[in-house]
């Protein structure tokens, strides 16, 4: 059996927010540790890398290796009323297939959600090279995101010179949107070489207004043509995302 409780259960509607703006179906690895995921999108353009040790919890409870697989959109529906008062506790009956939900505060709602057959283990260990990197505070990334969907659908993110641009243009006009070192937007920059790539703005939309809840900071790392590493730096845990350039032929 397995079994969660976090006092503040927004912490875990945040997360999963987050997570469903990539993956519609999501198979947790859960052992006396904690709970992991690795899985990518059905697109294979975007991946989610999530570790939350046993400690994120209040309570928390596996007396074996289980595999939980779960439809993300579905639970998530279920956190959309919360108030930051609730508490919630997660349970797991793999003999029932299902899981119990149950938030408290101002009264008590359970819910039981069918889970899902699992598709076994899978073999993912996503590698980014960090030419460039970028400790941003996330309100002014989700600035930075919505001013250049004013003007296009991808973003060309270059790192020289300690200094880092994000650049969109196309037949609307363009948007630049530069930072350097010591800016008060900024925690830190790194640029070990000259980095440019582009990305997806619709997928960095959504992503980032998700994680506007969960991390005042988000951390890019990457290197030229190659996939984006953004760094969610949640308390007491792990949340990697990683995204796939846009490489035009």
């Amino acid at each position: 059996m397995f079994k969660a409780t976090l006092v503040d259960a927004k912490r875990w509607r945040d997360i999963l927010n987050v997570i469903s703006t990539i993956l519609e179906e999501a198979e947790f690895e859960i052992t006396e540790e904690g709970m992991r995921l690795k899985a990518l999108d059905a697109s294979r353009t975007a991946m989610v890398d999530l570790d939350l040790p046993k400690f994120f919890f209040d309570e928390f409870e596996c007396d074996k290796p289980t595999r939980l697989r779960i439809n993300v959109k579905n639970l998530t529906n279920l956190f959309e009323n919360i108030s930051t008062s609730e508490s919630g506790e997660i349970t797991y009956l793999e003999e029932e297939a299902k899981l119990v939900l149950s938030l408290i505060g101002d009264y008590k709602r359970v819910f039981n959600l069918p889970t899902l057959v699992s598709e076994g283990e899978t073999e993912m260990k996503p590698k980014v090279s960090s030419g460039a990197m970028v400790k941003i505070k996330t309100p002014i990334l989700r600035k930075v995101v919505s001013d250049s969907q004013k003007m296009g659908e991808e973003m060309v993110i270059e790192a020289k010179e300690q200094v880092i641009t994000f650049r969109t243009s196309s037949l609307n006009g363009s948007v630049v949107s530069t930072f350097k070192s010591g800016d008060d937007s900024i925690v830190e920059l790194g640029i070990n070489q000259e980095s440019k790539a582009s990305y997806d703005l619709d997928l960095l939309a959504t992503i980032i207004k998700n994680a506007s809840s969960v991390s005042e900071h988000m951390k890019i790392e990457y290197s030229t043509n190659q996939p984006m590493r953004l760094d969610l730096g949640i308390p007491q845990g792990k949340l990697h995302l990683y995204v796939s350039p846009r490489i035009e032929a």
